[in-house]
């Protein structure tokens, strides 16, 4: 399915006005997906972007001693899986608004 420009603002319209029962079912869903992963995926994906003959040794030291490093990749990943989840939830209830 493709969304088209006017599909896009509908559904940015409904992100728009969610409500706080809203807010807490995404977040809900968010919490669920962050149980479901072993290791944040974004330790990998920075590990693997453009290795030189430091990296390997410089992302274990981060990945495994550096603590701000590590809150800084959860508070990514968390805000990128809340983006994600929140348009998923907007586009259902947009689809669900179609079909009614």
């Amino acid at each position: 399915m493709r969304l088209s420009l006017q599909d896009q603002r509908r559904i940015n319209a409904i992100i728009t006005d969610l409500t706080d029962e809203d807010f807490e079912c995404i977040r809900a869903e968010v919490e669920r997906l962050d149980g479901l992963k072993r290791q944040n995926p974004l330790f990998n994906a920075i590990a693997d972007y453009a290795p030189e003959e430091f990296t390997t040794i410089a992302n274990e030291w981060l990945s495994l001693s550096d603590l701000d490093y590590q809150v800084l990749l959860s508070k990514c990943f968390w805000d990128a899986m809340t983006a994600r989840v929140t348009r998923e939830y907007a586009i259902r209830r947009f689809l669900d608004d179609l079909e009614a």
